[in-house]
């Protein structure tokens, strides 16, 4: 059984859907709630064991890191206060794995695959990893339940190499979404194709991407050498999860969750409101809010 303890977190995007604002706050920081969208992520790793945590971060946002890093001039600000308990509110965050840190430069390619490259160092000597974006995450309003874990535990009792993770979207939704075909095998399903936004009738499913993977360091030198994809420029991870899966299995991981993308403004705030939503006061006062204000 391969052991899981580290998670590559790609946060080095412009976030171009949330001008103005993401020219100053990165779209991963923007609040979910009490809390940035890249905690809840953080979280979910940690409460599945996951103790080592790299952030790719941009080299001209360093956001992410000042969240995650002790602050000890906070901390010497509240001690003159008299106010150390608040300290306490916040020491957690710092405490909860081993943080790292590598940035991103604009003398870099860009795409999806290049974290990993940045982050080489960091994985090639692990069984496996997981690879995730900062931006979205699936949620459940049970506190004790972890995507995460439930990701790693079926990756652990199948046969793959790696694993993609997918939810169930309507008819309607297929042309948003890389939607992935899969076959059946002892009660897995294994990768077969990624298709990019597909029409509704040429879907090969309703199980659409949601990028979060379990890679192994086979998809290194997979990396290394593929091309940039010809309309975009960009180097897309799934184009080489997809040619890993020629050669080994990748499992899909279909979960049951609630997938909350916070890339842009209308997802964002549905996404607010679905977690609010989790504790039954809020809910309350936000259905009595909408029903007097709507």
């Amino acid at each position: 059984m391969q052991t899981i303890n580290k998670a590559v977190i790609s946060c080095a995007g412009f976030g171009t859907r949330f001008l103005p604002i993401s020219k100053t706050i990165q779209k991963e920081m923007l609040p979910l709630f009490n809390k940035p969208v890249l905690d809840y992520i953080v979280s979910d790793c940690v409460r599945a064991g996951i103790k080592d945590i790299v952030i790719v971060i941009n080299e001209h946002n360093y956001q992410p890191l000042h969240y995650f890093r002790e602050n000890q001039r906070l901390a010497s600000y509240l001690a003159q206060m008299n106010k150390s308990h608040l300290y306490k509110k916040v020491e957690h965050i710092h405490q909860q794995a081993n943080f790292s840190f590598i940035k991103q430069t604009d003398s870099h390619p860009y795409g999806t695959s290049i974290p990993l490259i940045l982050a080489q160092k960091e994985i090639q000597d692990e069984q496996a990893f997981l690879y995730l974006t900062g931006d979205d995450l699936v949620f459940f309003a049970d506190p004790n339940r972890s995507f995460i874990q439930e990701l790693i535990n079926e990756y652990q009792q199948s046969a793959a190499k790696a694993a993609i993770s997918g939810i169930q979207v309507s008819n309607q939704s297929v042309s948003q979404y890389g939607i992935i075909s899969h076959s059946t095998e002892n009660n897995h399903c294994y990768l077969k194709k990624l298709i990019e936004k597909p029409k509704a009738t040429e879907a090969p499913s309703n199980l659409a991407n949601i990028s979060k993977y379990i890679l192994s360091p086979e998809i290194l030198p997979i990396i290394h050498q593929q091309n940039a994809d010809k309309n975009s420029g960009e180097y897309f991870i799934t184009d080489a999860i997809e040619q890993l899966s020629h050669d080994h299995k990748v499992l899909v991981h279909q979960t049951k969750g609630k997938y909350l993308n916070a890339g842009d403004p209308v997802n964002w705030l549905k996404a607010n409101l679905i977690v609010a939503s989790a504790n039954p006061t809020l809910k309350q006062e936000l259905q009595d809010f909408i029903a007097k204000e709507w």
